[in-house]
């Protein structure tokens, strides 16, 4: 049986409205296989009548849920938030604390790798005391891998680069390539069966001071990953922190939770009142850690650097009106930087750049003024000035893509590698589309024959450019030319280098 035998869109629709899984395209021979498994285990051969067996029992449509769902997850896994977590947040809330535990959820923990990673860590640093500190939840909606992780046994996948000391330590053989976590930990760790689109949360889940929801949100349409953030943003505590996998970051930022950057790392923290308003009507220089509900006026700026001459009015002496004195500035900065751009795609950067000057005189909220004068002074390889104007633009907006962008490519011009990788990196995570980020951080990897990571970061970057036009994926950034086909042929080339040896 194919998809093509059978109508799936009403099952699609009732997966949607209850768990908030969606299946569309490439994930819809997952939920085919999943529902032929579940037909033959019940005895049903007509999909109409298995559809009606869903949407009257609850039981059966959890057992499909459970057989579909990804559970992809191992030991210690995206390990800079969790050190961040137990270096950083974990160390702020217990200074602010009497006795009272703090509370860490895992949403959506599978298996249960990423509470027991939590416990250990926390044990390593804070010893047996951690038993009292902390109160560790996982929750998932699949059952059976909820009873998977009360069991906490498992097999040489979970443990992939795990430091051998830890799995010493920690786990006790119980099988060939199995391993227990020990009681110790196990005691630590509470577990739940919770739909995180359902209607309500389990007491255990109230006022948590962080809740790590990591690569769970991928596999949710944006209004259920809106509506999910929602509700863990309102079920966290006040001053609490939600951090969400690093190809997720961007997507959740709909200014629900302030995005904190700390380190090269970002992390979302309720700070209240909260402010339900959309990012794309935010200005991008607003402050991360505390969105102004009211935005103050903009002053009246100096035309005076400008070429555009106000004729005084003399008739009866009398002022003219606000309205005629001083236009609206981003109307004329507008076409000027149109021009500023023009400019730049015929290589007349110097008058580009004077043309931006004007335009930064005039307005300096017009954050693509910035980004294109950065442009054009690392064309130029002025970096030194590019550098100073790309920290201008983090301090008013630390969610600047370009600006992180700008700074990787700098210091990769000045041989300056790591700093490089992790400017890139802190692009991914804005943006995990970011093929430029991919691209050079690839030919870092590659000069220092890395190349399994090499391999990696080539892969997306030609997933991205096939995807989509370069103007979606990198032009807006740098209004320079860049030719896509050129991209892609040179980074299947050094995928053709790197391609493992047969036999």
């Amino acid at each position: 049986m194919t998809s093509g035998d059978m109508n799936l869109a009403p099952f699609k629709e009732l997966l949607l409205r209850t768990c908030g899984h969606s299946f569309e395209k490439d994930r819809e021979q997952t939920l085919l296989a999943g529902m032929i498994r579940r037909m033959e285990v019940t005895g049903i051969d007509e999909h109409d009548v298995y559809l009606a067996l869903l949407l009257r029992d609850s039981d059966e449509l959890l057992r499909l849920t459970e057989l579909i769902t990804v559970n992809e997850t191992y030991f210690f896994r995206e390990p800079d938030h969790l050190n961040m977590m137990v270096d950083s947040l974990v160390p702020e809330f217990m200074a602010t604390r009497n006795q009272k535990p703090i509370r860490i959820v895992s949403a959506g923990c599978s298996t249960g790798e990423e509470p027991y990673s939590i416990a250990i860590m926390l044990r390593e640093r804070f010893g047996a005391a951690s038993e009292r500190l902390f109160d560790i939840i996982g929750v998932d909606i699949d059952s059976t891998v909820i009873a998977s992780a009360q069991r906490g046994t498992y097999g040489k996948n979970s443990f992939r680069g795990m430091n051998q000391s830890l799995l010493e330590r920690y786990f006790e053989p119980c099988g060939p390539g199995r391993f227990q976590v020990r009681d110790f930990v196990r005691k630590q760790v509470g577990f739940e069966v919770v739909n995180l689109l359902g209607a309500s949360y389990p007491d255990l889940m109230r006022q948590p001071d962080i809740i790590l929801y990591r690569n769970v949100s991928i596999y949710f349409p944006g209004h259920v990953q809106r509506e999910i953030f929602g509700k863990l943003a309102e079920l966290l505590a006040d001053g609490g922190g939600l951090l969400v996998g690093a190809a997720e970051t961007i997507q959740h930022n709909v200014g629900i939770l302030s995005l904190v950057k700390r380190d090269s790392l970002f992390y979302y923290r309720k700070t209240p009142p909260l402010v339900f308003e959309e990012r794309r009507t935010l200005s991008r220089f607003s402050s991360v850690a505390e969105r102004p509900q009211v935005r103050t006026p903009r002053t009246v700026p100096d035309f005076a650097a400008t070429t555009r001459q106000i004729r005084p009015v003399e008739k009866h002496g009398c002022e003219q009106p606000r309205t005629q004195l001083y236009p609206p500035p981003m109307i004329d900065a507008k076409v000027r930087f149109d021009e500023a751009i023009t400019l730049a795609h015929n290589k007349q950067y110097d008058k580009a750049l004077d043309i931006l000057a004007v335009i930064i005189a005039q307005d300096s909220t017009f954050e693509k003024a910035y980004c294109l004068k950065g442009s054009l002074l690392l064309n130029l390889s002025r970096f030194d000035e590019a550098r100073i104007v790309c920290n201008a633009i983090l301090e008013r907006d630390p969610l600047c893509l370009e600006a992180y962008l700008m700074l990787g490519m700098i210091a990769r011009q000045q041989g300056d590698n790591d700093d490089a990788i992790r400017r890139f990196r802190e692009a991914i995570y804005l943006d995990s589309s970011c093929w430029l980020a991919h691209f050079y951080t690839a030919e870092i990897l590659f000069a220092q024959r890395d190349e399994k990571r090499a391999r990696s970061c080539y892969e997306a970057a030609v997933r991205t450019l096939e995807k989509g036009s370069l103007q979606k994926h990198g032009q807006d950034f740098f209004p320079l030319s860049f030719n896509a086909e050129q991209f892609i042929v040179i980074c299947r080339h050094k995928l053709s280098l790197l391609a493992p040896a047969k036999g």
